[in-house]
């Protein structure tokens, strides 16, 4: 997939090293620069960075937050055309909704039918796990063989980590990831390492994929 991108847009380090940057159209990023951070500040220079798209109040900048339309919890990657500026008010009431669900609680909230509306919502939440599926448009998602895509693993204890620990645990549950790894235009790992990881320590074959074919990794 192609994420919303800046016609410009340059990020450095305060040592003014160049982190990520566009360049006819694809957005460089330089290996062990976080994704997060590159996403959130495209998020900002594309959508603002003074007003929250919920509710519509302005916000000051020291506290305006980022919201995932799609909740990482069920998928929700962490790329512009998944992330809003937004208050924290809204981004906390909204929690792990998406937001058509939060536009449906907050019209139930408003006609006293709140109640009926969790409860509707959760059946879908339920539904999500119990099928193995992710909140995240279809078209986003492909299943990739493990030996196409590009990462440096280190001999570490990574698998004694807390982060792993919980892939470890949510495997063991329902037999899926909670959320597909990010690779850019020539299948190097963005963000997804422990997840990789442990689909590699179980000799598995495939694991789901968000392929960014406008993004690259630079050395």
């Amino acid at each position: 997939m192609n994420i919303k991108l800046p016609k410009q847009f340059k990020m450095e380090s305060k040592d003014g090293e160049r982190l990520a940057y566009i360049e006819k159209g694809v957005l460089k990023i330089k290996r062990n620069t976080s994704l997060r951070r590159v996403m959130t500040e495209i998020t900002f220079e594309i959508k603002g960075k003074n007003r929250c798209c919920y509710c519509g109040d302005f916000v000051p900048e020291d506290e305006i937050t980022i919201d995932h339309m799609y909740p990482q919890d069920f998928g929700g990657p962490t790329i512009s055309d998944n992330m809003l500026p937004s208050c924290k008010k809204c981004n906390g009431e909204k929690g792990n909704l998406n937001t058509r669900q939060y536009k449906k609680y907050l019209k139930a909230k408003k006609e006293g039918t709140l109640r009926e509306c969790k409860e509707e919502i959760a059946r879908e939440q339920r539904n999500i796990r119990r099928y193995n599926k992710f909140d995240i448009p279809e078209n986003w998602i492909a299943e990739k063989e493990l030996s196409n895509i590009i990462a440096i693993f280190n001999l570490g204890e990574e698998h004694k980590n807390h982060k792993y620990q919980k892939i470890v645990k949510h495997y063991e549950i329902y037999g899926s990831f909670q959320r597909p790894i990010i690779i850019d235009k020539n299948g190097f790992l963005l963000d997804g390492f422990l997840t990789l990881l442990y689909a590699k320590n179980n000799e598995l074959k495939s694991i789901p994929t968000i392929q960014l074919d406008n993004v690259e990794v630079i050395l």
